[in-house]
């Protein structure tokens, strides 16, 4: 055993106590020297920001938000027009082409791997030998190496077509958002004008109603018009007026949202163009298997499959070719270089990679079983709204002809009171009638509308059929292309 400790022991030469147990005294100065310079580059970066300055930051870029206000849509060029200039400078909007642009730039981020890779590094200061008696060295050393994957198992390949599927992922739920958005702000438009329109019909009518009552109040004082009928006349009068409050609600909650995407107060507004036709409608609501939300979800799905083939890669090992040449501080030592095949294989990792696989298969099928409900409840969300706009379509003639004719009932009653052939009761009563089967024409009218977008706007057509401007990801990034799963 003594034979031993002495063999090992061999290597340790007999120094000044001191200085073998404290060599780092001797060069104090230079590790000052090197500590100073480090904190004045470090300080170059300057301080971190203190909870109240960042505060004051957070405060100063809300207030920054507000002041910045778009400029109001301009209503003029049309109703088409309008709504796609809305969505087009909408914040929402524009944010959603900023992360397809994000997902578009990591497909080049994880491709980037398969190319060679070249490295440097070089080092700046002072080396010693704490147990050598020889002047220290001080100057650069440095290195460059290069190298280049060659086996991954798969790994480099899923990574790809992972982030592939997530950028197509990103510019379907682009589309998702625009048709949404461009819904919303046409919606807004089809309600303003309708609970307008319907406002101010109730308004005109209620005054021809009340000029007529005023004439049948003169006949009541001299005895021609019972005042029993007068009464019941007011009475209808009255439940007709009840519902301006409902009307005047709905259109002041119209009015904010108008203002909300079209930055202005709504004046009269036109009735909505009819960029959607029933019948191209019912084209796209068969062609629902392509609508961009079901892209959002099969884009996800695909993702899943390859983060799941991208889990099982690191079960296998990784080997890359390498080379590098490396300077020495001293300048009379000569410099070395490699060239070799690199092997990297984890052998124990606490089973993280066995509950990385178990987690990328539950999402994986957690993304197959939506993929089905989101088809299910898309298909008969359409098929909903075609049932309806037929039903819409049938009772548009009927609405017509309701209006026609208690128009000529009101008429005929109208002429026929004075010669007591008619009530007063009868003629108000064909008034209301003729007022709510207006007011009834101008809601199916809107209801038509709105039905016509939902049916766009769930299967992509709408922002194609408005003239939506698209901003593609920049051509730097090459072609979004899945790569070959080998």
């Amino acid at each position: 055993m003594i034979d031993l400790f002495q063999k090992f022991s061999m290597p340790v030469r007999s120094v000044h106590p001191f200085n073998s147990v404290f060599p780092l005294f001797r060069y104090w100065k230079l590790a000052a020297a090197i500590t100073a310079q480090t904190m004045a580059l470090a300080s170059c970066t300057g301080p971190p920001m203190a909870v109240e300055e960042m505060s004051a930051a957070l405060s100063a870029e809300l207030a920054s938000a507000s002041a910045e206000a778009a400029e109001p849509v301009a209503l003029s060029n049309g109703f088409s027009s309008a709504v796609a200039r809305a969505v087009e400078t909408n914040t929402g909007y524009r944010a959603t082409l900023a992360h397809e642009r994000e997902a578009a730039s990591r497909v080049g981020v994880v491709s980037s791997v398969r190319w060679p890779q070249l490295n440097a590094n070089a080092n700046l200061g002072g080396l010693r030998e704490l147990d050598s008696a020889v002047d220290t060295m001080t100057g650069i050393s440095g290195g460059i190496i290069l190298s280049q994957l060659i086996y991954d198992g798969g790994e480099s390949t899923a990574a790809i077509n992972r982030a592939t599927a997530e950028a197509l992922g990103a510019q379907a739920q682009r589309f998702v958002h625009a048709n949404t958005l461009a819904l919303e702000v046409a919606q807004a438009w089809i309600d303003v004008w309708q609970f307008d329109q319907r406002v101010r019909l109730l308004r005109s009518r209620i005054s021809e109603m009340e000029a007529m009552v005023s004439q049948m109040e003169r006949m009541a004082a001299n005895g021609f018009v019972d005042r029993a009928a007068l009464d019941s006349a007011r009475r209808q009068i009255v439940d007709v007026q009840l519902e301006e409050t409902r009307l005047l609600a709905d259109l002041a909650n119209a009015k904010v949202r108008f203002r909300q995407h079209f930055r202005q107060v709504p004046g009269r507004l036109s009735e909505p163009a009819l960029i959607v036709t029933p019948a191209l409608a019912r084209s796209q609501a068969s062609a629902w298997r392509n609508a961009p939300s079901l892209k959002v979800r099969a884009a996800s799905l695909i993702s899943a499959r390859h983060g799941v083939t991208e889990a099982e890669a690191a079960f296998r090992p990784r080997l890359r070719v390498q080379t590098g040449l490396r300077t020495p501080m001293n300048t009379t030592d000569p410099a070395s270089g490699n060239l070799g095949l690199g092997f990297d294989f984890n052998l124990l990792d606490g089973q993280r990679r066995v509950y990385q696989l178990e987690a990328a298969i539950a999402r994986r099928a957690a993304l197959e079983d939506q993929l089905q409900e989101e088809q299910a409840q898309l298909e008969a969300e359409l098929a909903a709204a075609l049932e309806r706009l037929a039903g819409i379509e049938r009772s548009l003639p009927l609405v017509a002809e309701q209006i026609r004719l208690s128009a000529s009932e009101a008429e005929t009653s109208r002429s026929q009171i004075a010669t007591g052939q008619s009530t007063l009761r009868q003629l108000v009563e064909a008034e209301v009638e003729n007022y709510r089967a207006q007011d009834r024409q101008i809601a199916v009218l809107a209801e038509r509308h709105s039905l016509l977008l939902t049916i766009a706007a769930r299967t992509g057509e709408l922002s194609r059929r408005i003239g939506l401007k698209t901003e593609r990801p920049s051509k730097e990034h090459g072609p979004v292309t899945l790569a070959r799963q080998d």
